[in-house]
Protein backbone atom coordinates (compact mmCIF):
# COMPACT_ATOMS: atom_id res chain seq x y z
CA UNK A 1 0.00 0.00 0.00
CA UNK A 2 1.30 3.68 -0.86
CA UNK A 3 2.46 6.27 1.90
CA UNK A 4 -0.34 7.90 2.38
CA UNK A 5 0.73 11.67 3.36
CA UNK A 6 -0.95 13.14 6.22
CA UNK A 7 -1.27 16.78 5.44
CA UNK A 8 -4.97 17.06 6.35
CA UNK A 9 -3.77 15.91 10.28
CA UNK A 10 -1.43 19.16 10.85
CA UNK A 11 -2.75 22.44 12.48
CA UNK A 12 -0.58 25.31 11.97
CA UNK A 13 -0.44 27.87 14.69
CA UNK A 14 -1.14 31.35 13.39
CA UNK A 15 0.62 34.41 14.66
CA UNK A 16 -1.28 36.40 16.80
CA UNK A 17 -0.55 40.45 17.75
CA UNK A 18 0.60 40.59 21.83
CA UNK A 19 -2.79 40.55 23.80
CA UNK A 20 -2.41 43.56 26.13
CA UNK A 21 -2.03 42.65 29.94
CA UNK A 22 -5.39 43.94 30.77
CA UNK A 23 -7.19 41.60 28.39
CA UNK A 24 -8.95 39.80 30.89
CA UNK A 25 -11.88 38.74 32.13
CA UNK A 26 -13.18 39.98 35.56
CA UNK A 27 -16.43 40.54 37.94
CA UNK A 28 -17.70 43.16 40.43
CA UNK A 29 -17.04 45.44 43.21
CA UNK A 30 -17.99 45.44 46.95
CA UNK A 31 -21.08 47.04 48.75
CA UNK A 32 -20.51 50.54 48.82
CA UNK A 33 -21.87 52.35 51.76
CA UNK A 34 -25.05 53.05 51.61
CA UNK A 35 -25.34 56.44 50.23
CA UNK A 36 -22.87 56.04 47.45
CA UNK A 37 -24.66 52.79 46.75
CA UNK A 38 -28.04 54.16 46.05
CA UNK A 39 -26.62 56.91 44.28
CA UNK A 40 -24.53 54.37 41.74
CA UNK A 41 -27.85 52.54 41.57
CA UNK A 42 -30.04 56.15 40.24
CA UNK A 43 -27.12 57.35 37.67
CA UNK A 44 -27.92 57.41 34.17
CA UNK A 45 -26.85 54.75 32.20
CA UNK A 46 -23.10 54.94 30.96
CA UNK A 47 -22.71 58.81 31.98
CA UNK A 48 -19.23 59.85 34.20
CA UNK A 49 -20.96 61.90 37.24
CA UNK A 50 -18.06 62.84 39.25
CA UNK A 51 -13.96 63.06 39.01
CA UNK A 52 -11.73 60.54 40.38
CA UNK A 53 -9.36 62.34 42.89
CA UNK A 54 -7.14 59.99 43.20
CA UNK A 55 -8.49 58.29 46.88
CA UNK A 56 -7.05 54.93 46.33
CA UNK A 57 -4.32 54.60 47.57
CA UNK A 58 -3.19 51.11 46.22
CA UNK A 59 -3.84 52.31 42.93
CA UNK A 60 -0.49 53.68 41.43
CA UNK A 61 -0.92 55.97 38.63
CA UNK A 62 1.77 54.15 36.77
CA UNK A 63 -0.46 50.91 36.91
CA UNK A 64 -1.87 49.17 33.72
CA UNK A 65 -5.25 49.68 35.65
CA UNK A 66 -5.11 53.35 37.04
CA UNK A 67 -7.11 54.71 34.79
CA UNK A 68 -9.75 51.75 34.26
CA UNK A 69 -10.28 52.02 38.15
CA UNK A 70 -10.82 55.75 37.77
CA UNK A 71 -13.52 55.37 35.37
CA UNK A 72 -15.05 52.21 36.91
CA UNK A 73 -15.37 55.19 40.17
CA UNK A 74 -16.49 57.73 37.61
CA UNK A 75 -19.53 56.06 36.76
CA UNK A 76 -20.65 55.54 40.23
CA UNK A 77 -19.51 51.79 40.03
CA UNK A 78 -17.27 51.31 42.77
CA UNK A 79 -16.63 52.96 46.16
CA UNK A 80 -13.54 50.80 46.77
CA UNK A 81 -13.24 47.87 49.46
CA UNK A 82 -12.85 51.27 51.64
CA UNK A 83 -12.83 54.75 51.45
CA UNK A 84 -8.61 54.77 50.50
CA UNK A 85 -7.82 51.44 48.72
CA UNK A 86 -9.75 49.56 46.04
CA UNK A 87 -7.35 45.89 46.40
CA UNK A 88 -6.40 45.83 42.96
CA UNK A 89 -4.60 42.28 43.79
CA UNK A 90 -7.83 40.73 45.37
CA UNK A 91 -9.54 37.82 43.83
CA UNK A 92 -13.66 38.41 42.89
CA UNK A 93 -15.97 36.66 44.90
CA UNK A 94 -18.71 35.54 43.58
CA UNK A 95 -21.01 37.84 45.36
CA UNK A 96 -18.86 40.86 44.33
CA UNK A 97 -19.33 39.30 40.44
CA UNK A 98 -23.13 39.57 41.02
CA UNK A 99 -23.31 42.56 42.59
CA UNK A 100 -20.89 44.26 40.07
CA UNK A 101 -23.44 42.82 37.43
CA UNK A 102 -26.61 44.10 38.89
CA UNK A 103 -25.20 47.62 39.44
CA UNK A 104 -24.46 47.33 35.46
CA UNK A 105 -28.16 46.37 34.58
CA UNK A 106 -29.23 48.65 37.04
CA UNK A 107 -27.70 51.69 36.06
CA UNK A 108 -28.45 51.08 32.13
CA UNK A 109 -31.96 50.90 32.80
CA UNK A 110 -32.02 53.93 35.76
CA UNK A 111 -32.85 52.02 38.06
CA UNK A 112 -32.68 51.55 41.85
CA UNK A 113 -31.43 48.59 44.36
CA UNK A 114 -32.63 48.95 47.54
CA UNK A 115 -29.80 48.01 50.43
CA UNK A 116 -29.84 44.86 52.43
CA UNK A 117 -32.52 44.39 54.76
CA UNK A 118 -31.00 43.71 58.54
CA UNK A 119 -29.62 40.34 59.01
CA UNK A 120 -29.21 40.04 55.08
CA UNK A 121 -26.21 39.15 53.58
CA UNK A 122 -25.09 42.31 51.94
CA UNK A 123 -25.09 41.01 48.53
CA UNK A 124 -28.64 39.74 49.14
CA UNK A 125 -30.25 42.58 47.26
CA UNK A 126 -28.11 42.54 43.64
CA UNK A 127 -28.68 38.44 43.59
CA UNK A 128 -32.62 39.14 44.22
CA UNK A 129 -32.74 41.96 41.40
CA UNK A 130 -30.71 39.85 38.63
CA UNK A 131 -33.13 36.83 39.34
CA UNK A 132 -36.19 39.36 39.08
CA UNK A 133 -34.70 40.33 35.64
CA UNK A 134 -34.23 37.08 34.61
CA UNK A 135 -30.29 37.50 34.07
CA UNK A 136 -29.15 35.20 37.09
CA UNK A 137 -30.76 31.80 37.79
CA UNK A 138 -30.06 29.13 40.99
CA UNK A 139 -26.69 27.60 40.17
CA UNK A 140 -24.54 30.15 42.43
CA UNK A 141 -26.30 29.55 45.35
CA UNK A 142 -24.73 28.87 48.05
CA UNK A 143 -21.24 29.84 46.26
CA UNK A 144 -21.29 33.65 47.26
CA UNK A 145 -18.79 33.92 49.06
CA UNK A 146 -15.90 31.61 46.79
CA UNK A 147 -13.82 33.01 44.30
CA UNK A 148 -15.49 33.40 40.86
CA UNK A 149 -14.03 31.92 37.83
CA UNK A 150 -13.37 33.01 34.48
CA UNK A 151 -16.36 31.08 33.21
CA UNK A 152 -18.80 32.29 35.66
CA UNK A 153 -17.60 35.98 35.34
CA UNK A 154 -18.75 35.16 31.67
CA UNK A 155 -21.56 33.97 32.74
CA UNK A 156 -23.28 36.84 34.89
CA UNK A 157 -21.65 39.65 33.17
CA UNK A 158 -23.01 38.62 29.69
CA UNK A 159 -26.47 39.19 30.84
CA UNK A 160 -25.94 42.19 32.35
CA UNK A 161 -26.50 44.49 29.74
CA UNK A 162 -28.84 44.16 26.72
CA UNK A 163 -27.29 43.14 23.56
CA UNK A 164 -27.89 46.46 21.90
CA UNK A 165 -25.38 47.43 24.05
CA UNK A 166 -22.87 45.81 21.53
CA UNK A 167 -21.47 45.07 18.33
CA UNK A 168 -20.44 42.06 17.06
CA UNK A 169 -16.87 43.75 15.59
CA UNK A 170 -15.30 40.12 15.98
CA UNK A 171 -17.65 37.74 14.73
CA UNK A 172 -15.77 36.05 12.13
CA UNK A 173 -12.50 36.05 13.90
CA UNK A 174 -14.15 34.14 16.76
CA UNK A 175 -16.02 31.72 14.72
CA UNK A 176 -13.26 31.20 12.28
CA UNK A 177 -10.64 30.66 15.09
CA UNK A 178 -12.72 28.72 17.48
CA UNK A 179 -14.48 26.68 14.84
CA UNK A 180 -11.02 25.60 13.36
CA UNK A 181 -9.43 24.68 16.97
CA UNK A 182 -6.81 27.79 16.21
CA UNK A 183 -8.46 29.87 18.73
CA UNK A 184 -10.07 30.08 22.02
CA UNK A 185 -8.47 26.31 22.24
CA UNK A 186 -9.10 25.55 25.99
CA UNK A 187 -12.91 26.22 25.83
CA UNK A 188 -14.95 23.78 24.57
CA UNK A 189 -18.49 22.54 24.36
CA UNK A 190 -18.41 20.87 27.92
CA UNK A 191 -16.94 24.07 29.34
CA UNK A 192 -19.59 25.94 31.18
CA UNK A 193 -20.88 29.05 29.95
CA UNK A 194 -19.39 28.35 26.94
CA UNK A 195 -21.69 30.57 24.72
CA UNK A 196 -21.17 33.34 27.15
CA UNK A 197 -17.55 32.86 26.74
CA UNK A 198 -18.04 33.23 22.94
CA UNK A 199 -20.20 36.44 23.10
CA UNK A 200 -17.77 38.39 25.30
CA UNK A 201 -15.00 37.46 22.82
CA UNK A 202 -16.94 38.75 19.96
CA UNK A 203 -18.53 42.22 21.45
CA UNK A 204 -14.62 42.90 22.45
CA UNK A 205 -14.93 42.62 26.17
CA UNK A 206 -12.07 39.97 25.73
CA UNK A 207 -8.92 39.15 23.85
CA UNK A 208 -7.85 35.80 25.56
CA UNK A 209 -4.93 36.14 28.03
CA UNK A 210 -2.12 34.80 25.29
CA UNK A 211 -1.59 34.96 21.58
CA UNK A 212 -3.84 31.91 21.05
CA UNK A 213 -6.51 34.09 22.34
CA UNK A 214 -6.64 31.37 25.77
CA UNK A 215 -9.24 32.29 27.98
CA UNK A 216 -8.52 29.94 31.11
CA UNK A 217 -12.18 29.57 32.03
CA UNK A 218 -11.33 27.74 35.50
CA UNK A 219 -8.91 30.48 36.82
CA UNK A 220 -10.11 33.02 39.26
CA UNK A 221 -9.95 36.85 38.94
CA UNK A 222 -8.14 39.58 40.18
CA UNK A 223 -10.50 43.09 40.98
CA UNK A 224 -7.78 44.71 38.63
CA UNK A 225 -8.76 42.85 36.24
CA UNK A 226 -12.37 43.95 36.41
CA UNK A 227 -11.81 47.64 35.89
CA UNK A 228 -10.43 47.32 31.47
CA UNK A 229 -13.47 44.56 31.83
CA UNK A 230 -16.08 47.24 32.50
CA UNK A 231 -14.76 50.38 30.52
CA UNK A 232 -15.38 47.96 27.73
CA UNK A 233 -18.92 47.25 28.36
CA UNK A 234 -19.95 50.71 29.23
CA UNK A 235 -17.57 52.22 26.55
CA UNK A 236 -17.56 50.99 22.72
CA UNK A 237 -14.49 52.66 21.90
CA UNK A 238 -12.54 50.91 24.51
CA UNK A 239 -13.54 47.31 23.27
CA UNK A 240 -11.22 45.31 21.72
CA UNK A 241 -11.01 44.45 17.91
CA UNK A 242 -8.97 41.53 17.20
CA UNK A 243 -5.91 41.60 15.64
CA UNK A 244 -5.69 37.73 15.00
CA UNK A 245 -3.67 37.62 12.01
CA UNK A 246 -6.11 37.20 8.77
CA UNK A 247 -5.74 33.84 6.98
CA UNK A 248 -4.29 34.20 3.54
CA UNK A 249 -6.83 32.24 2.23
CA UNK A 250 -11.16 31.56 3.06
CA UNK A 251 -11.03 29.13 5.49
CA UNK A 252 -13.95 26.53 4.66
CA UNK A 253 -15.01 26.04 8.21
CA UNK A 254 -18.57 26.99 8.77
CA UNK A 255 -19.45 25.35 5.33
CA UNK A 256 -22.91 23.52 4.90
CA UNK A 257 -23.61 20.82 2.36
CA UNK A 258 -26.48 23.28 1.34
CA UNK A 259 -23.60 25.64 0.91
CA UNK A 260 -22.12 23.60 -2.15
CA UNK A 261 -24.83 23.28 -4.50
CA UNK A 262 -26.26 26.55 -6.24
CA UNK A 263 -30.05 26.62 -6.11
CA UNK A 264 -31.99 26.87 -9.48
CA UNK A 265 -34.34 30.04 -9.86
CA UNK A 266 -37.37 27.90 -10.56
CA UNK A 267 -37.87 23.95 -10.29
CA UNK A 268 -40.83 22.07 -12.11
CA UNK A 269 -42.93 20.00 -9.81
CA UNK A 270 -43.79 17.63 -12.93
CA UNK A 271 -41.00 16.78 -14.93
CA UNK A 272 -40.90 14.03 -17.38
CA UNK A 273 -38.90 10.87 -16.87
CA UNK A 274 -36.68 12.04 -20.01
CA UNK A 275 -36.51 15.55 -18.68
CA UNK A 276 -32.57 15.60 -17.53
CA UNK A 277 -32.32 19.38 -16.92
CA UNK A 278 -35.93 19.56 -14.64
CA UNK A 279 -34.72 16.72 -12.99
CA UNK A 280 -31.14 17.75 -12.29
CA UNK A 281 -32.79 21.60 -10.79
CA UNK A 282 -35.41 19.32 -8.58
CA UNK A 283 -32.26 17.46 -7.09
CA UNK A 284 -29.92 20.58 -6.89
CA UNK A 285 -32.84 22.66 -4.90
CA UNK A 286 -33.14 19.54 -2.41
CA UNK A 287 -29.29 19.04 -2.02
CA UNK A 288 -29.33 23.25 -1.09
CA UNK A 289 -32.23 23.05 1.19
CA UNK A 290 -30.58 20.40 3.00
CA UNK A 291 -33.24 17.95 2.26
CA UNK A 292 -33.17 14.43 1.45
CA UNK A 293 -36.60 13.72 -0.52
CA UNK A 294 -38.39 15.37 -3.56
CA UNK A 295 -42.43 15.63 -3.47
CA UNK A 296 -43.86 15.90 -7.51
CA UNK A 297 -47.41 16.38 -8.42
CA UNK A 298 -48.95 14.91 -11.44
CA UNK A 299 -52.66 15.56 -12.84
CA UNK A 300 -52.76 12.04 -12.86
CA UNK A 301 -51.68 8.94 -10.83
CA UNK A 302 -48.13 7.56 -12.81
CA UNK A 303 -48.34 3.91 -14.07
CA UNK A 304 -45.91 1.29 -12.83
CA UNK A 305 -43.88 1.62 -15.68
CA UNK A 306 -43.89 5.93 -14.97
CA UNK A 307 -42.72 5.31 -11.45
CA UNK A 308 -40.14 3.07 -12.87
CA UNK A 309 -38.56 5.31 -15.38
CA UNK A 310 -38.81 8.48 -12.76
CA UNK A 311 -37.13 6.33 -9.94
CA UNK A 312 -34.32 5.45 -12.62
CA UNK A 313 -33.89 8.85 -13.94
CA UNK A 314 -33.65 10.63 -10.19
CA UNK A 315 -31.03 7.83 -9.21
CA UNK A 316 -29.15 8.58 -12.27
CA UNK A 317 -29.27 12.67 -11.75
CA UNK A 318 -28.82 12.16 -7.69
CA UNK A 319 -25.43 10.54 -8.23
CA UNK A 320 -24.15 12.86 -10.86
CA UNK A 321 -23.50 14.69 -7.84
CA UNK A 322 -21.89 11.42 -5.77
CA UNK A 323 -20.52 13.88 -3.28
CA UNK A 324 -23.34 14.13 -1.50
CA UNK A 325 -23.07 10.33 -1.18
CA UNK A 326 -26.92 9.14 -2.29
CA UNK A 327 -27.04 6.76 -4.66
CA UNK A 328 -30.42 5.43 -3.98
CA UNK A 329 -34.06 6.07 -4.56
CA UNK A 330 -37.17 5.19 -3.46
CA UNK A 331 -40.81 5.91 -5.29
CA UNK A 332 -44.17 6.36 -3.77
CA UNK A 333 -47.18 6.73 -5.82
CA UNK A 334 -50.38 8.16 -4.70
CA UNK A 335 -53.58 8.07 -6.51
CA UNK A 336 -54.06 11.73 -6.47
CA UNK A 337 -50.84 12.03 -8.75
CA UNK A 338 -48.29 12.80 -6.05
CA UNK A 339 -44.99 11.46 -5.66
CA UNK A 340 -42.83 11.39 -2.83
CA UNK A 341 -39.04 10.44 -3.90
CA UNK A 342 -36.80 9.88 -1.10
CA UNK A 343 -33.15 9.64 -1.29
CA UNK A 344 -30.89 7.22 0.47
CA UNK A 345 -27.31 5.10 0.51
CA UNK A 346 -26.98 1.47 -0.68
CA UNK A 347 -24.32 1.53 1.77
CA UNK A 348 -26.20 2.16 5.22
CA UNK A 349 -29.14 2.92 6.77
CA UNK A 350 -30.29 6.88 7.04
CA UNK A 351 -29.13 7.54 10.50
CA UNK A 352 -25.10 6.72 9.69
CA UNK A 353 -25.47 8.05 6.25
CA UNK A 354 -26.29 11.38 8.27
CA UNK A 355 -23.38 10.57 10.43
CA UNK A 356 -21.13 9.78 7.67
CA UNK A 357 -22.32 12.81 5.76
CA UNK A 358 -20.75 15.15 8.74
CA UNK A 359 -17.58 13.48 9.44
CA UNK A 360 -17.17 13.30 5.57
CA UNK A 361 -17.50 17.44 5.29
CA UNK A 362 -15.41 18.24 8.85
CA UNK A 363 -12.95 15.78 6.73
CA UNK A 364 -12.77 17.63 3.87
CA UNK A 365 -12.90 21.18 5.20
CA UNK A 366 -9.69 20.24 7.42
CA UNK A 367 -8.08 18.54 4.58
CA UNK A 368 -8.95 22.20 2.61
CA UNK A 369 -7.73 24.71 5.41
CA UNK A 370 -4.54 21.87 5.80
CA UNK A 371 -3.46 22.01 2.15
CA UNK A 372 -4.04 25.76 1.94
CA UNK A 373 -1.92 27.00 5.28
CA UNK A 374 0.89 24.44 4.60
CA UNK A 375 1.75 26.38 0.95
CA UNK A 376 0.43 23.50 -1.30
CA UNK A 377 -2.08 25.52 -2.50
CA UNK A 378 -1.85 29.04 -2.97
CA UNK A 379 -3.61 32.39 -3.94
CA UNK A 380 -1.84 32.62 -7.40
CA UNK A 381 -3.11 29.33 -8.56
CA UNK A 382 -5.58 28.79 -11.48
CA UNK A 383 -8.64 26.37 -11.04
CA UNK A 384 -6.53 24.43 -13.37
CA UNK A 385 -3.61 24.37 -10.90
CA UNK A 386 -6.14 24.24 -7.70
CA UNK A 387 -8.00 20.77 -9.45
CA UNK A 388 -4.54 19.22 -10.51
CA UNK A 389 -3.44 19.89 -6.82
CA UNK A 390 -6.38 18.03 -5.15
CA UNK A 391 -5.87 15.34 -7.58
CA UNK A 392 -2.12 14.50 -7.04
CA UNK A 393 -3.15 14.83 -3.27
CA UNK A 394 -6.12 12.58 -3.30
CA UNK A 395 -4.26 9.96 -5.40
CA UNK A 396 -1.39 9.96 -2.79
CA UNK A 397 -3.72 9.58 0.20
CA UNK A 398 -6.09 6.99 -0.93
CA UNK A 399 -5.99 3.40 -2.28
CA UNK A 400 -8.08 1.60 -4.51
CA UNK A 401 -10.21 -1.20 -2.94
CA UNK A 402 -9.69 -4.33 -4.81
CA UNK A 403 -11.81 -6.40 -2.38
CA UNK A 404 -15.22 -4.66 -3.24
CA UNK A 405 -18.08 -6.07 -5.51
CA UNK A 406 -21.02 -5.25 -3.18
CA UNK A 407 -23.50 -2.29 -3.72
CA UNK A 408 -23.27 -2.10 0.55
CA UNK A 409 -19.60 -1.18 1.28
CA UNK A 410 -18.67 1.94 2.41
CA UNK A 411 -16.02 1.83 -0.26
CA UNK A 412 -18.63 3.57 -2.70
CA UNK A 413 -18.93 6.54 -0.58
CA UNK A 414 -17.05 9.39 -0.09
CA UNK A 415 -16.41 8.91 3.27
CA UNK A 416 -14.27 5.99 2.88
CA UNK A 417 -11.83 8.06 0.81
CA UNK A 418 -11.34 10.95 3.19
CA UNK A 419 -11.61 9.36 6.25
CA UNK A 420 -10.32 5.56 5.89
CA UNK A 421 -8.10 6.41 3.02
CA UNK A 422 -9.36 3.37 0.58
CA UNK A 423 -12.23 3.30 -2.13
CA UNK A 424 -13.92 2.75 -5.71
CA UNK A 425 -14.41 4.81 -8.39
CA UNK A 426 -17.93 6.60 -7.20
CA UNK A 427 -15.87 6.75 -3.55
CA UNK A 428 -12.95 8.29 -5.18
CA UNK A 429 -15.12 10.92 -7.46
CA UNK A 430 -17.31 11.81 -4.73
CA UNK A 431 -14.08 12.84 -2.42
CA UNK A 432 -12.25 14.74 -5.36
CA UNK A 433 -15.94 16.90 -6.56
CA UNK A 434 -16.49 17.24 -2.63
CA UNK A 435 -12.64 18.82 -2.46
CA UNK A 436 -13.09 20.81 -5.57
CA UNK A 437 -16.51 22.25 -4.57
CA UNK A 438 -15.15 23.50 -1.98
CA UNK A 439 -13.33 25.87 -3.81
CA UNK A 440 -16.26 26.85 -5.79
CA UNK A 441 -15.52 24.94 -8.21
CA UNK A 442 -18.32 23.93 -10.03
CA UNK A 443 -18.78 20.14 -11.03
CA UNK A 444 -20.63 16.92 -11.71
CA UNK A 445 -19.80 13.46 -12.31
CA UNK A 446 -20.66 11.41 -15.23
CA UNK A 447 -20.78 7.36 -15.46
CA UNK A 448 -21.19 4.51 -17.75
CA UNK A 449 -22.56 0.99 -16.93
CA UNK A 450 -19.59 0.75 -14.36
CA UNK A 451 -17.46 3.44 -13.97
CA UNK A 452 -17.51 7.43 -12.98
CA UNK A 453 -15.44 10.22 -12.98
CA UNK A 454 -15.78 14.00 -12.92
CA UNK A 455 -16.84 16.58 -15.47
CA UNK A 456 -15.45 19.79 -13.95
CA UNK A 457 -15.65 23.76 -15.32
CA UNK A 458 -11.84 24.99 -15.04
CA UNK A 459 -11.00 28.55 -15.46
CA UNK A 460 -13.94 28.80 -18.45
CA UNK A 461 -13.22 25.21 -20.15
CA UNK A 462 -14.83 21.98 -19.35
CA UNK A 463 -12.71 19.35 -18.49
CA UNK A 464 -12.90 15.26 -17.51
CA UNK A 465 -10.93 13.78 -14.56
CA UNK A 466 -10.52 10.12 -13.53
CA UNK A 467 -9.47 9.84 -9.97
CA UNK A 468 -9.57 6.37 -10.18
CA UNK A 469 -7.97 5.22 -13.08
CA UNK A 470 -4.90 8.34 -12.41
CA UNK A 471 -4.73 6.21 -9.20
CA UNK A 472 -3.83 2.20 -10.94
CA UNK A 473 -0.35 2.54 -10.72
CA UNK A 474 3.05 3.21 -8.56
CA UNK A 475 2.83 7.07 -9.23
CA UNK A 476 -0.05 8.63 -10.49
CA UNK A 477 -1.40 8.54 -14.12
CA UNK A 478 -1.79 12.61 -15.34
CA UNK A 479 -2.79 11.71 -18.37
CA UNK A 480 -6.04 10.83 -16.62
CA UNK A 481 -6.42 14.83 -15.43
CA UNK A 482 -7.70 17.72 -17.33
CA UNK A 483 -8.69 15.47 -20.52
CA UNK A 484 -10.55 16.83 -23.26
CA UNK A 485 -14.32 14.67 -23.87
CA UNK A 486 -12.49 12.97 -27.05
CA UNK A 487 -9.41 12.25 -24.93
CA UNK A 488 -12.17 11.06 -22.26
CA UNK A 489 -14.54 9.26 -24.49
CA UNK A 490 -11.02 7.32 -25.68
CA UNK A 491 -10.20 5.75 -22.45
CA UNK A 492 -13.93 5.06 -21.26
CA UNK A 493 -17.34 5.19 -23.57
CA UNK A 494 -20.50 6.69 -22.07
Amino acid sequence: MKKRLLLFLCIFTLLLSTAAQAEDVTAADVPAPAPSAEKADTLSPFARTRSYDGRFADVDASAWYHDAVAALYEYGLTEGVSSSAYAPEGSVTIAELVTFAARLHALERGAAIPAAAAGEAWYQPYVRYLKAEKCLGDELDGHYPEAATRAQTAGVLASALSAECYDERNAEAVTVGYASHRRITDVDDYTPYQSDILRLYKWGIVGGVDEDGSFHPNDTLKRSELAALVVRMVEPSARLTLSWQSLSYRSAVGTAWGDLIAAPAEVSTAPAADDANAIDALIRKMLHDGADSITLQYDRALTNEGVAKLTRAFTVGVKRHCEQMYNSTSCRSYSSGKVLLTFSSTACDSAQLKKYREETLARAILVHDALWESGYLTGDMTQYELARAYYVWLCNNCVYDEGTVSSSSLSHLAYSALVDGVAVCDGYTGAYDLLLRLEGIECTALMNADHIWTVAELDGKTYHIDTTWGDQGTRVDMSFFGMTEAQSRAKHAW
